[in-house]
């Protein structure tokens, strides 16, 4: 059983449902759902399999909880993005925007999770996934929906630009980073980015 870096030294461990989590969203991210066993997850923890339904009813339960939390997690990245970036020009802070949602995917385990979250969600949770899945999809929407307004209201965004074709541009941009991330060594992605910014604000700045 390969060893798992728990928690950095010098910090207080961590308590067994948030070890239990660390390691689960580890083993589903190396190998998937249907790959991992909560024999592996409770031998990883160093505790019996049994006292993992002290803190889980099930696998299933532990794979919903984590794909709830990675997309808080990306909802927490936006909302910081936005309030750190609240008094730059606009354009400044879309190209930050976009570069911190691209960006997600290098946070250990939890990118290749939510990869595999959104495009393989396992076949006995397929609907419980959806759900998730589209409740963080409309709390993005209405972020960058207000990210749309405040563009055509400083007049950075071209006026024929609509909220339905910004917002699906954004999402295939991210997408398109998110995926690279796998491909590519970072100076790589970093180049690549700047082409991919170029291009999509130059499709939707004003003329």
């Amino acid at each position: 059983m390969a060893s798992y870096a728990l928690y950095p030294t010098g910090r207080r461990p961590l308590k067994t449902r948030d070890r239990l989590k660390q390691i689960g969203l580890s083993l589903f991210a190396r190998h998937g759902y249907e790959a991992t066993t909560l024999a592996q997850i409770a031998s990883a923890a160093g505790i019996k399999k049994p006292s993992i339904y002290n803190h889980f009813d099930s696998k299933a339960a532990l794979f919903l909880e984590l794909s709830r939390d990675a997309d808080d997690d990306m909802i927490a990245l936006i909302d910081a993005s936005l309030a750190e970036m609240a008094n730059a020009p606009f354009e400044q802070r879309l190209r930050h925007l976009l570069q911190q949602c691209a960006t997600f995917a290098y946070r250990e385990h939890q990118g290749v999770f939510y990869k595999r979250f959104l495009l393989f969600p396992p076949h006995d949770l397929v609907a419980e996934a959806e759900a998730i899945s589209e409740q963080g999809e409309s709390r993005i929407d209405r972020r960058l929906l207000a990210v749309v307004l405040a563009g055509h209201r400083a007049g950075a965004l071209r006026e024929t630009l609509t909220d339905d074709h910004f917002v699906a541009a954004f999402y295939c941009v991210v997408d398109g980073l998110l995926s690279e991330t796998f491909m590519y060594e970072r100076p790589e992605l970093e180049r690549r980015f700047e082409g991919v910014w170029s291009v999509f604000w130059a499709g939707v700045k004003a003329d």
